[in-house]
C-alpha cells in the first residue's frame, strides 16, 4: 500500500510536465510569429510586389483576428475543453503557415496570416487554461507560470533573431515554414502525452454575445490600425463608432443573459478582476512599441542588416527568459504585486535610458540596456498572468485567459498606433521620442499597479508575499 501511494502521483507529474512543455512551446510559437516577419518585410514586399502603404497589413492580418477572437476562444476552451481547442488551433496554425510560406501572391499571404491569427487566438487562452487546471495553487503553479512567461517574454525577441537568420541565409518564406515542424511536435505531444485534463462543461455558447464581443474588439483594433493605413478606404472613425455601438450591445446581452453568458458580468460584478488586465494592456503597448522602434533604430538609423539586428535582440530575449524563470523566487521574496510593480518600473527606467542614448549613443549601450528591459518584461508577464488567471473561478479559466490576452493584444495595437503617431509628428530618425513615450506608458502601468497594491492592502485583499497561501489566488 505504501509503495502504491508513492507511485500514484507519478503519472500526474509526468502529465504536468507534458502540459507545461506543450503550453510553453505553443505560447512561444504565437509570440514568435508576432515578430518573426518584422525583419523580413522588405524582402517580402519586393518578392510579392506589396506596396509600402499595404505592407502593414501583413502584420495586422495576424494581430487583428487574435484580438477579436480571444474572448470567444477562452469561452470555447471552458465549454469544449482546453486540450481540444489547443489541438484545433495548432493544426490550423500548421496549415496556415504552410500556405503562407508557399504563397504565390500577396492576397494569399495575407489570407494565410489571417488564418494564423485565428489559430493563435485559439491557442493562447487554451495554454493558460490548461496550466490553471493542471497546476494547483502553490510553488508548482508559480514555477509553471514562470516558465510559460519565459517562453512568452523571449518569443518576441527570438522571433526577430530567427527572422534575421532566416532572411540572411535563406528566404522570408522560411519565417513561416519553420512553424510547421514545431506544430507537428506539439500535435504529437498533445495526442500522446496529454490525456483529458478537465470534464467538458456542456452548455450552449452565447452566440449573440460572442458576435458582439468579436465585432467590438475587432473594429476597435481596426480603428487604431487604420490610423496608419486605411483598410478598404474606410475612415478610422467608422471603425471606432462601430466598436462603441457593439460594446454597448455586448454589455446589454451579457447582463440580460441568464443561462451561459460569454462573460458573466453579473457574477463578476463584485470581484476585482479588471484592474490587472488594465495593467497588462499598458504593458503590452510598451512592449510592442519597444520591439518595433528598436528594430527601426537598429536597421534604419544604425544601418544594421537583418542578421545583425536579430543578434542585437539576443541579450533581451535571454534576459527575459532567465528573469521569467526566476520570477517564482522573486515573488516569494517580494510578493506578487510588489514583484509586478518593480518589474514594470524596471521596464520604464530602461526605456528612459534607451531614449537618452538612441540618437548618438553607442549601439552596445542600447543592447545592454535592452537586456534590463527584457528582464523586467519577463517577470511582469509571468507574474501578471498568474495573478489574473488566479483571480477568476477555476470554472472560468478559459475566459480569464481570454481577458488577459485580449487586454495585451488591444494594448499592442492601441499602444503602437498611438506611439507611431507621436513618432511621425517628431521626425526623429533615432525614434528617441517614441522610446520616451513607451517609457511613460510603462510608468503609468507601474503607477497603476502600485495604486492597486495599496488599495488591496487597505482592504485586506489579494497580495501576499508567498504563493503558498490561498490568498494569492483570489482578488
Amino acid at each position: 500500500m505504501s509503495r502504491q501511494r508513492h507511485r500514484s502521483p507519478r503519472p500526474r507529474v509526468k502529465q504536468q510536465r507534458a502540459v507545461l512543455a506543450v503550453c510553453s512551446i505553443a505560447q512561444f510559437l504565437v509570440v514568435l510569429d508576432s515578430s518573426i516577419l518584422t525583419v523580413a518585410l522588405p524582402q517580402l514586399a519586393a518578392d510579392l510586389g506589396i506596396s509600402r502603404e499595404n505592407l502593414p497589413w501583413v502584420v495586422n492580418a495576424f494581430a487583428i483576428p487574435i484580438a477579436g477572437l480571444l474572448l470567444v476562444s477562452g469561452r470555447l476552451a471552458d465549454t469544449f475543453g482546453a486540450r481540444r481547442i489547443l489541438l484545433i488551433g495548432v493544426a490550423l496554425f500548421a496549415v496556415a503557415s504552410l500556405v503562407g510560406g508557399t504563397a504565390p501572391t500577396a492576397g494569399v499571404l495575407i489570407a494565410a496570416r489571417m488564418a494564423q491569427g485565428i489559430a493563435a487566438a485559439l491557442i493562447s487562452p487554451a495554454t493558460l487554461s490548461l496550466l490553471s487546471l493542471s497546476f494547483p495553487a502553490g510553488p508548482g503553479r508559480a514555477r509553471a507560470f514562470g516558465l510559460w512567461g519565459a517562453a512568452a517574454g523571449s518569443g518576441g525577441a527570438i522571433g526577430v533573431l530567427t527572422g534575421g537568420l532566416l532572411v540572411e541565409w535563406s528566404s522570408w518564406r522560411w519565417t513561416l515554414l519553420v512553424n510547421v515542424p514545431l506544430c507537428v511536435v506539439l500535435l504529437g505531444l498533445l495526442t500522446i502525452a496529454i490525456g483529458r485534463i478537465q470534464p467538458v462543461q456542456r452548455g450552449s455558447l452565447d452566440l449573440p454575445g460572442a458576435a458582439a464581443g468579436t465585432v467590438c474588439v475587432t473594429t476597435l483594433t481596426l480603428g487604431f490600425a487604420s490610423l496608419q493605413s486605411k483598410l478598404l478606404d474606410v475612415p478610422a472613425a467608422v471603425w471606432f463608432v462601430t466598436a462603441a455601438g457593439s460594446l454597448l450591445l455586448f454589455v446589454f446581452i451579457e447582463i440580460r443573459s441568464s443561462s451561459n453568458p460569454l462573460l458573466p458580468l453579473r457574477r463578476l460584478a463584485g470581484e476585482r478582476v479588471w484592474q490587472l488586465p488594465t495593467a497588462m494592456l499598458l504593458v503590452g503597448g510598451a512592449m510592442t512599441s519597444t520591439f518595433y522602434f528598436l528594430t527601426l533604430n537598429f536597421q534604419v538609423h544604425r544601418d544594421l542588416n537583418a542578421l545583425q539586428t536579430g543578434l542585437s535582440f539576443l541579450p533581451l530575449s535571454v534576459a527575459a527568459f532567465i528573469a521569467a524563470a526566476a520570477s517564482p523566487a522573486i515573488v516569494r521574496k517580494l510578493g506578487s504585486m510588489n514583484a509586478a510593480v518593480l518589474a514594470v518600473l524596471l521596464m520604464s527606467v530602461c526605456l528612459f535610458a534607451i531614449a537618452a542614448v538612441a540618437q548618438d549613443g553607442w549601439t552596445g549601450a542600447i543592447i545592454f540596456i535592452s537586456a534590463g528591459f527584457g528582464a523586467g518584461m519577463g517577470v511582469a508577464i509571468s507574474t501578471l498572468a498568474n495573478l489574473i488567471t488566479a483571480s477568476f473561478p477555476s470554472s472560468l479559466g478559459g475566459i480569464a485567459s481570454g481577458i488577459l490576452t485580449t487586454a495585451q493584444q488591444i494594448g499592442n495595437t492601441v499602444g503602437l498606433a498611438a506611439i507611431v503617431t507621436i513618432d511621425l509628428g517628431t521626425a526623429s530618425p533615432s525614434h528617441n521620442i517614441a522610446f520616451l513615450a513607451s517609457a511613460v506608458l510603462a510608468l503609468i502601468a507601474a503607477g497603476w499597479l502600485a495604486y492597486q497594491t495599496g488599495t488591496r492592502r487597505s482592504n485586506r485583499s489579494v497580495d501576499t508575499p508567498s504563493p503558498h497561501t490561498a490568498a494569492h489566488n483570489s482578488l
